[in-house]
């Protein structure tokens, strides 16, 4: 389950809630025309990342050290094992360094790790750096990840199940007491070699390692005392401020602009003007900036309905629809889009036009003005979800071919109606928790458990399956694109838009790359104009 279901635009990117929560998100709206109603601009081609190396040296000059200033409308948390919501994982960040990690454009770097390798996808060996420290001086280890994930496999924190996500050897039964954590699928071979075994093939490990939840922790820290491996290290609390200054054992200190990060937490209603950065920023002005998301809203169809299992019905169901209509104006927060990949992720194919006879495609199928098509629109309540279902049924409700019953339902019955598949049409959406198009396309394998719909389609299944062999990154990226046109073919879900994250950033702040699709930004990476 690479990623979750989510509620409105509560965006919480925690592998833990993505099988708690599973995001749900909308599609539709538009107007009924006899010719398809969206002509999509071909988006950017799409990068995967594979395997890397050491990171290269900077010779850069760094301008004179200064404070900066982020804010935050959560608690705090030290803990990566019981991370609430993404708000937090800044802070986390700056404090805790992975295995892996993303540069400012998005892309995997070496974190902690230098190197990695692997000759079959399942068994991995991470090279540590040798000045790899703790805050504190001490060395960090390959002991240290292995201790850290065990704890996490034996803790209550709901974010386990992200060790059973990366397909971790025994993970499942370790963190359900059958196995002690000894057995599960990591072990230090030395102090500066870590191996990683895994349950079957997966080429995307190195990006799945850049979640929060597997940064390390030191057995010393607690409540009163955070012992640390990022760049900037915990120095004191200080009522609604947390103040962190540069990490001088951290690998990479010597590339570190600011010598102080102040967190400050930001009540409701309190200004921001103050600050400067902050994420999901509740003021939207002229000002504010849009990041991309790894996150789409898309109603899904049920394929053991007889009429929606009939790929011209579907077809013909999308044609009748301008996402552009359906989606909200809400200060850009959302993107309209023609397809169920972040922007990031699309490929030129994708861009591909052609006009749709909506009637005909519905007569072909036994659908006319006696016998209407009866569908049911199944969405929640909450925020702006009502009002895309009301858009999207009024297309479709144009056509005297179709009759739609909207049922609106709470969240909790969403999520138990698409569980059990109890839904011919349902709204829904995917949030991904690294960036790599498998976080997307695995989902529709017919034998995957988020696979909800009941779509199958062995070719797509082959294809998923062979994409886990060892071969180069181009020829990942040909079959990625293959199962994409084939699921673009087979019209799978009904696209409606593409999340966007409003950040508020100081003029004078440099280092932010607005097309980063992880919306993941260190503080290291951060400088002042002169």
């Amino acid at each position: 389950m690479p990623s979750r279901l989510l509620k409105g635009d509560d965006m919480c990117k925690l592998k833990g809630f993505s099988r708690a929560i599973r995001k749900s998100a909308v599609i539709l709206g538009g107007v009924l025309l006899l010719l398809s109603c969206d002509n999509p601009t071909p988006p950017p081609a799409t990068v995967v990342q594979e395997e890397t190396s050491i990171a290269p040296e900077t010779t850069e000059t760094l301008p004179q050290p200064s404070v900066l200033t982020r804010g935050m409308y959560s608690d705090f948390q030290f803990d990566p094992h019981h991370l609430d919501n993404d708000q937090q994982q800044a802070l986390l960040r700056d404090l805790f360094e992975g295995l892996v990690i993303y540069d400012s454009q998005g892309k995997l770097f070496p974190g902690v790790a230098e190197h990695w390798e692997t000759s079959d996808n399942k068994n991995w060996v991470f090279i540590l750096r040798e000045d790899a420290k703790w805050s504190n001086g001490e060395p960090l280890t390959a002991v240290d990840f292995v201790r850290s994930w065990r704890e996490l496999a034996t803790s209550q924190s709901p974010l386990k199940t992200y060790l059973a996500f990366l397909n971790l050897k025994n993970a499942n039964a370790v963190m359900a007491g059958k196995m002690s954590a000894e057995k599960l699928g990591i072990e230090a071979l030395d102090e500066r070699i870590l191996r990683i075994v895994l349950d079957k093939k997966t080429p995307y490990l190195p990006a799945m390692l850049t979640h929060s939840v597997l940064l390390p922790s030191h057995p010393a820290s607690d409540s009163n005392q955070t012992i640390g491996n990022g760049a900037y290290q915990f120095t004191e609390q200080q009522g609604d401020t947390v103040i962190l200054t540069r990490n001088p054992y951290y690998w990479g200190n010597a590339n570190v602009y600011f010598e102080q990060v102040n967190y400050r937490k930001v009540t409701s209603g309190e200004s921001e003007n103050n600050l400067d950065l902050i994420e999901n920023v509740q003021n939207i002005t002229p000002e504010t900036t849009f990041l991309p998301k790894l996150c789409s809203y898309f109603y899904e169809f049920n394929f053991a309905d007889p009429m929606l299992a009939k790929n011209e019905v579907r077809k013909a169901l999308r044609a009748m629809l301008s996402v552009r209509n359906l989606v909200p104006q809400d200060g850009q927060r959302m993107e309209a889009s023609v397809s169920f990949l972040p922007q990031s992720m699309q490929s030129e194919q994708e861009g591909n036009w052609e006009p749709i006879l909506v009637e005909n495609l519905l007569q072909a199928e036994g659908i006319n003005d006696k016998s209407p098509l009866q569908l049911t629109l199944t969405f929640d309540q909450d925020r702006f979800h009502p009002q895309i279902a009301q858009r999207l049924i009024q297309a479709w409700s144009q056509s005297d071919m179709i009759r739609v019953h909207a049922d609106p339902v709470s969240w909790q019955t969403l999520l138990e109606k698409r569980a059990k598949g109890d839904f011919q049409i349902i709204r829904s959406g995917w949030c991904a928790d690294y960036n790599d198009l498998s976080a997307f396309l695995v989902n529709f394998h017919s034998k995957s458990p988020d696979n909800k719909s009941g779509y199958a389609n062995s070719e797509v299944d082959q294809l998923l399956e062979k994409s886990t062999e060892k071969m180069a990154t181009q020829e990942r990226e040909a079959i990625y694109n293959q199962i994409v046109q084939l699921l673009q073919n087979d019209n799978v879900v009904l696209p409606i838009f593409q999340y966007r994250t409003p950040i508020s950033i100081n003029p004078d702040l440099l280092g932010i790359d607005t097309n980063n699709p992880t919306g993941i930004i260190y503080s290291k990476d951060l400088r002042r104009v002169n």
